[in-house]
């Protein structure tokens, strides 16, 4: 028997709720859509659905005219969230470029349910704003210029649920042996040389940057070595 909506109630997260969720990186608090229903009989009941706070306010600033049906109601609203979700993500990505699987959990993590999540996923892909090989070239080629090695990215981006291998030429096309010695030397340029442990303390700070042992020592190496000969210099003078 058709179910029919005689009265929707709006719950909003209270502000103590809202300014101090549960933990870091959990799901934010949600509002919630209370639809009040009768059947036939004079039967009672309630439906709630949670949904992110501003997807609430938007449906509450635009009810349905009641009594209407619960699968109309709540057609409505899923439209709403499924909407709403989209430009969340649009937002998102206007800011930074994502990976698929972190922007899935950002929105998530805002509240909005599993439904409207694949929906703005699949259009924001289909309409080329959310780009999984775009993403990775952008972010390895940022990562780089920062001074980090492989070993680093490459953990950060299983972090964030990304595979730099699925590239086409990964990893020789972003990285060799010679480029890795240039950023790495380059790091220890602005580094000042420790007057105790300094080999061992030097490469422990470029393996901290995701440079490989054998990157790292050579460029401390040749960095220990110029060191030496300007003072050898200095001492023939």
């Amino acid at each position: 028997m058709e179910q029919s909506v005689t009265a929707i109630e709006i719950a909003y997260p209270t502000r103590k709720e809202g300014a101090f969720p549960s933990a870091i990186g959990s799901m934010r608090p949600r509002a919630q859509v209370i639809f009040n229903l009768e059947r036939g009989g004079g039967v009672s009941d309630t439906r709630t659905h949670w949904v992110p706070p501003r997807v609430a306010r938007a449906f509450e600033r635009d009810l349905p005219e009641l009594p209407c049906s619960y699968d109309h109601a709540t057609q409505l609203l899923d439209e709403l969230e499924k909407n709403l979700c989209l430009s969340a993500l649009t937002e998102m990505l206007g800011r930074r470029e994502y990976g698929t699987h972190e922007a899935e959990r950002k929105l998530h993590q805002a509240g909005f349910r599993r439904g409207a999540i694949e929906h703005a996923l699949k259009r924001a892909q289909e309409l080329r704003f959310l780009d999984e090989e775009r993403f990775l070239r952008s972010y390895i080629d940022e990562r780089i210029r920062r001074g980090w090695g492989r070993i680093k990215i490459e953990a950060d981006l299983r972090r964030r649920g990304a595979n730099p291998f699925s590239l086409e030429g990964y990893p020789e096309v972003f990285f060799s042996i010679e480029d890795d010695r240039a950023r790495a030397s380059a790091l220890l340029e602005r580094k000042p040389i420790p007057e105790r442990n300094a080999f061992e303390r030097l490469v422990r700070h470029l393996m901290s940057k995701g440079f490989s042992y054998a990157v790292a020592a050579d460029a401390v190496r040749s960095r220990l070595a110029s060191v030496e000969d300007v003072d050898d210099a200095d001492d023939s003078v």
